[in-house]
């Protein structure tokens, strides 16, 4: 099977202040070299169409190297499932940092889905995945609304888009989307928590609509699950036409953060007290999900290795 492996030093530009690799640049380059990946299946330009996960393991520090590698699962009519996963090189040896799941679809000109040139295949695992990413797809595109209002802590993160965010075909390029996320959705954890915070996952992600060249993008971002050290920052991304005024949905999705103290050990932080429906109903969807998503973690650190 095909594979694509792309190599990165952490050099002090890409760290945080606490000397961390920033979590957003770190999603940002399992993004682009599965990215890479589809562009060698696809010939051609591709779209980030979904996440099923990502998780960061083990931070990278400055003089690492990582090492990353990306590989196909399956395929469809247009769209490719990729696992993607980051290997910590320290002296000789290699620790499993990262890994992920995504799923890109090859477009046109016109960023419609084309048939993919080459054929990977698929099972029935990888069906079910699809199923379900189809099903929560569908749930998100029903709830348009603003997140923040009915929310305890939010705050909202405003920009342009400009070329520099941009890929080939006019559209941001979708690991610089995650690098924005994670830097918004941080800010409200580091807000609450009042001190510093490590990106430990993002969660699952439908992209509805492509953000493009010249949109405002907003952010929306608010708490919706606090436990003894980790909090969970829920948002929601909209692309804003600034002529027409129209704001468009593009995805939904949540990060989990750990606050840290000055030593970078987890910290106690304070919990919250859902105060209206909304925000009880995304309190206890958070809490089944976060009891998954810890299930699936754990069983992803016994399987997977860099050998």
């Amino acid at each position: 099977m095909m594979k694509l492996e792309t190599y990165y030093n952490v050099y002090p530009w890409h760290a945080n202040h606490f000397g961390s690799l920033h979590g957003g640049i770190y999603m940002n380059w399992l993004i682009d070299t599965a990215g890479m990946l589809m562009s060698g299946i696809s010939r051609g330009n591709y779209l980030l169409a979904s996440v099923d996960y990502i998780y960061l393991f083990k931070p990278g520090k400055v003089g690492d190297v990582i090492r990353i590698i990306a590989e196909p699962l399956a395929s469809w009519e247009s769209s490719v499932e990729i696992k993607v996963k980051a290997c910590i090189k320290r002296d000789n040896k290699e620790e499993l940092g990262a890994l992920g799941l995504t799923t890109y679809v090859a477009v046109d000109e016109n960023n419609r889905p084309r048939p993919l040139p080459i054929k990977i295949g698929t099972n029935e695992e990888a069906n079910k995945r699809k199923e379900k990413r189809l099903e929560r797809k569908k749930k998100d595109a029903e709830d348009i609304e603003d997140l923040l209002p009915g929310m305890s802590f939010g705050r909202s993160y405003i920009r342009t888009i400009y070329p520099e965010h941009g890929f080939m075909n006019g559209i941001l390029y979708a690991g610089k989307m995650y690098t924005m996320l994670d830097e918004a959705l941080a800010i409200v954890a580091k807000l609450y928590s009042k001190g510093n915070v490590f990106t430990a996952s993002a969660g699952y992600a439908n992209f509805l609509t492509p953000v493009r060249i010249g949109d405002i993008l907003e952010i929306q971002g608010a708490i919706e699950y606090t436990g003894n050290t980790s909090l969970d920052v829920g948002a929601k991304v909209f692309a804003i036409n600034h002529y027409t005024g129209e704001k468009r949905l593009v995805t939904r999705t949540v990060f989990s953060f750990v606050a840290i103290d000055e030593n970078g050990k987890p910290k106690p932080i304070n919990k919250i007290t859902p105060a209206t429906e909304k925000e009880k109903r995304i309190f206890d969807e958070r809490l089944k999900e976060r009891e998954e998503r810890i299930k699936l973690s754990k069983n992803i650190q016994e399987s997977e290795s860099c050998g």
